[in-house]
């Protein structure tokens, strides 16, 4: 006769004998505190099979609880999925923005892949890195990056949480399988990018491959400098043409319309689109396409009496150059990084699959208040996680926008230097990580908002010179033009940067490029071209269709 236990096991899709002892050792993980130092809470049978989401023990944990600053709660909670039919490899889904969200546990490939982590086999963890936004969210204390006024829930989110929930995830996996896992790999974007960075320097034993999309390696920096430079801007320009929000403060939507921003991006792309020698919407050869270049462009559509559509005001053009040029000081010294002149900063009009660099920079221009994430994300990480010590502020209204306008460069700057210990990821010392035979891809849009492809080649640049010019014999950067923050654009946006990784550590093959494709939503769908190994880009070869990267090669 079936036990009871038996029996429900068969009703939720795990039946045969085989199964009913994978559903069985899956519950054998709860309470479990011997394998590792987390508190498994739940574990059960999941998944019917499907590619997506086959059939798997979904394992949910905690490390750490306590009670922190102010009385808040805390812990480091993940979710870890193993799945039936394992291919005897590891994968840590990397988080984003400011995390406190456990995550899916699917495992996201980047590069808009259909497949995931899961699907292809791999043991998948996700985690919160140590805070939760539906708890630690105090509405007069930053929202839901409450977190920085505790400072070991700094800390989580900066490093150590990655670290712990990797040690407790792989003793579960030796554990349920009986076996360690034969490589480990981490991939994630944004702050998930700065996440896979990080731990290939701080913790550079644990992990073979590393996957950083757009990676956020220098995340106090960007936000501290580069979200409130821009900002600053652009709440001057609306100033100037006397557009305000319900709060009073500057409407940095209102600055440019969708039109506005299509007529400078197209100014870009007519200076600098021919200097890769192919005129194809794609600026391959975006280090050559310098302020001074194009300048004439944005002069030429600069409006020469009143503003009209047709045109941009002198007033607009001088804030994309000083957006573009990067946070200065009085001095007009360059306080973190300018950026690349791209397309990317403007695109199809309606199409939010194009609008990436407007939402992060300006917002949605028919929003009737400020939206944009430089000044809600942005406000909220800088006040409380950023400086040293953290600033009270109301996360609604206009407190984020006021904030960041009333910061003095001059004088607020050594209230960063806290954070850019603890959330550091940009150290050119990877001897470990190199020696072990670890492996790392980057990958990032020329017309990234957030992060600046020019840091993120500067600091390639100096690991390179690190380590004798052989810097690309464990980590390669591939750019990709046009595209903006981990996807969209115009652009090739569409790409299988891990199994590019996955080939190198664990076939020898080094990737001198990644072939990628257009999306529907671009002005050139379907089209195909390879990103190639910074510093090479991609050429034209003379001959076949330009639609097609079998007609190009990375020089």
């Amino acid at each position: 006769m079936r036990t009871f236990a038996a029996a429900l096991l068969l009703s939720a899709g795990f039946g045969g004998a085989a199964r009913v002892q994978d559903a069985q050792k899956c519950a054998g993980l709860i309470g479990q505190n011997g394998v590792t130092s987390a508190k498994i809470d739940v574990a059960s049978p999941a998944g019917r099979g499907t590619p997506a989401l086959p059939e798997h023990c979904e394992a949910l944990g905690k490390l750490n609880d306590r009670t922190g600053a102010n009385g808040q709660h805390y812990s480091i909670q993940f979710r870890l999925r193993l799945p039936a039919q394992w291919n005897g490899k590891f994968f840590f889904q990397g988080g984003g923005g400011s995390n406190g969200s456990i995550g899916n546990a699917a495992g996201d490939l980047q590069g808009r892949q259909p497949q995931n982590a899961l699907g292809l086999g791999y043991a998948v963890v996700s985690q919160d890195s140590g805070h939760e936004n539906a708890t630690n969210n105090d509405p007069q204390r930053s929202g839901t990056t409450t977190f920085g006024f505790d400072d070991q829930a700094r800390l989580d989110f900066g490093y150590n949480s990655y670290e712990a929930v990797t040690k407790a995830a792989k003793a579960l996996i030796q554990a349920y399988y009986g076996r360690p896992p034969a490589r480990s790999y981490y991939v994630g974007c944004s702050e998930g990018g700065r996440e896979a960075m990080m731990v290939s320097q701080r913790f550079a034993n644990e992990f073979d491959g590393v996957l950083a999309c757009s990676p956020g390696f220098r995340l106090p920096k960007a936000a501290f400098y580069g979200e409130t430079w821009d900002t600053q801007v652009f709440a001057n320009l609306a100033k100037q043409q006397g557009v305000y929000d319900r709060n009073g403060e500057p409407l940095l939507s209102k600055t440019f319309t969708d039109e506005d921003l299509d007529l400078a991006a197209q100014a870009v792309l007519g200076a600098c689109d021919t200097l890769d020698g192919l005129e194809d919407g794609i600026i391959d050869n975006f280090p050559a396409c310098t302020g001074a270049v194009v300048a004439p462009k944005l002069a030429a559509v600069t409006c020469k009496g009143p503003k009209r559509n047709t045109c941009l005001s002198a007033g607009q053009v001088d804030a994309l150059k000083k957006v573009i040029g990067g946070a200065k000081n009085s001095k007009g010294e360059l306080l973190w990084s300018d950026w690349a002149w791209d397309r990317g900063i403007g695109g199809k009009l309606g199409d939010t699959y194009n609008q990436g660099w407007r939402s992060w920079k300006l917002g949605a221009y028919d929003s009737a208040s400020n939206s944009a994430i430089n000044t809600s994300l942005g406000a909220l990480a800088v006040s409380a996680i950023f400086t040293t010590p953290p600033t009270p502020l109301a996360s609604a209204g206009a407190a984020p926008e006021a904030f960041l306008l009333g910061i003095d460069f001059n004088r607020d700057a050594e209230r960063l230097n806290a954070a850019l210990d603890f959330m550091k990821a940009d150290s050119t010392d990877m001897s470990v990580f190199k020696n072990r035979g670890g492996k790392m891809v980057i990958v990032q849009g020329v017309s990234d908002p957030i992060f600046s492809i020019k840091d993120t080649i500067n600091w390639w640049t100096d690991l390179n010179r690190a380590n004798n010019g052989s810097a690309g014999d464990f980590v390669r950067l591939f750019a990709v033009p046009g595209m903006n923050h981990c996807a969209g654009g115009s652009a090739t946006d569409q790409f299988d940067a891990f199994a590019a990784l996955v080939n190198w550590v664990e076939k020898g093959q080094a990737p001198d490029s990644i072939v990628a494709k257009a999306g529907t939503a671009t002005p050139f769908p379907g089209r195909t071209r390879p990103l190639c190994a910074w510093p090479k880009q991609a050429r034209y070869n003379g001959s076949g269709n330009i639609e097609d990267a079998a007609n190009f090669s990375c020089r």
